[in-house]
């Protein structure tokens, strides 16, 4: 493929992810980053094979930090380094800050507003009742998909699954695609689609979910097409060793045409680092949480949908478990030998 060629092709993807709600909110900003592309210009001025070079890594991907100074890099594209004038930044940046501004204004405001029926104080408190359930993420509007973000493996750079996040008449959203194991001779497997929640506080600052710690389930209202999908809750760290922390449990989906209430306690989510499951389980603190995704990995190439109507939490006192699975350690030194 000649540079012309890949120029072009780059540019389609980004026009055609116009209409992607994950993209909308990069495009509204990136225009004259479109027009760079068409001029024969990449995405990234380093070599991709660069940060191979430097030695092995943890993680296979992303070896270098997926962020940029100037730009919000949404995709986690490594080497990210977009090519703007800086006319556009200049008019850009006062617009950004102005509504980050804004943005933290009222959340000053709700932090100083004391009032005695104020809920999030009475939540974090732990004063919950039997049964109270909250519904945290509706699918009702087009704001509300807008906070999500989805990605499959061909926005990785290889594998070829496609997915998207489409809202419906019946105020829900369905999450839907086709999923291919299929490898492009370079990487040993692909296959994969996810949807992640991308809330955060001003000037991109984690938004945690501290009043989670008062409950005990999370509820999952859904209609699937009887595919096993995967619940994550992220809890990266303030290292880089621990950006990768999440718990998952399965999310095993009927099929037909019923809707399903998935109540899944807290304490049976198991830890996992980029995907793969620890040896060494610990139990999930709730008020560390700062995202809640949804992925499908299971290898059955196919199409799938999944209808999603919200996600909340729920409380059950008659739910006394803390972790649902033994945890242990081997001594340093054993003197009984072998």
């Amino acid at each position: 493929m000649t540079s012309v060629e890949a120029a072009a092709f780059l540019s389609w993807r980004l026009f055609k992810c116009r209409s992607c709600l994950y993209c909308s909110q990069r495009l509204k900003f990136t225009s004259s980053l479109i027009n760079a592309i068409k001029g024969d210009k990449a995405l990234t001025k380093k070599d991709p094979n660069e940060s191979e070079k430097r030695g092995l890594k943890i993680f296979e991907r992303h070896n270098d930090v997926p962020t940029s100074l100037g730009f919000p890099n949404e995709k986690g594209i490594e080497n990210y380094d977009p090519s703007m004038p800086l006319k556009d930044i200049v008019s850009g940046v006062p617009v950004l800050f102005k509504d980050e501004v804004k943005k933290m204004k009222n959340e000053w405001a709700n932090n100083l507003r004391i009032t005695l029926d104020k809920k999030e104080m009475i939540e974090q408190a732990g004063i919950v009742e039997h049964g109270e359930t909250v519904k945290e993420f509706v699918f009702d509007s087009p704001e509300a998909l807008s906070m999500w973000n989805i990605g499959c493996d061909a926005d990785e750079g290889y594998g070829y699954s496609k997915c998207e996040l489409v809202p419906t008449d019946r105020k829900t959203a369905i999450f839907r695609g086709y999923l291919s194991t299929e490898v492009d001779g370079k990487h040993e497997r692909s296959g994969w689609a996810s949807m992640k929640l991308n809330l955060k506080k001003s000037f991109f600052r984690k938004l945690y979910f501290t009043r989670w710690s008062s409950y005990s389930h999370l509820l999952i209202k859904c209609r699937g097409d009887g595919r096993s999908y995967k619940v994550m809750l992220h809890c990266p760290g303030l290292i880089d060793v621990l950006w990768g922390n999440s718990y998952s449990f399965p999310l095993h989906t009927h099929g037909g045409p019923y809707w399903q209430y998935e109540k899944i306690p807290f304490s049976k989510f198991f830890l996992t680092v980029g995907g793969r499951i620890q040896d060494n389980q610990t139990r999930i603190y709730c008020d560390e949480i700062s995202s809640v995704g949804i992925v499908l990995m299971d290898r059955m190439d196919g199409e799938f949908s999944l209808e999603l109507d919200f996600i909340g939490i729920t409380h059950d006192q008659s739910h006394r478990e803390q972790f649902a699975y033994e945890v242990y350690s081997l001594p340093l030194f054993n003197t009984r030998g072998c």
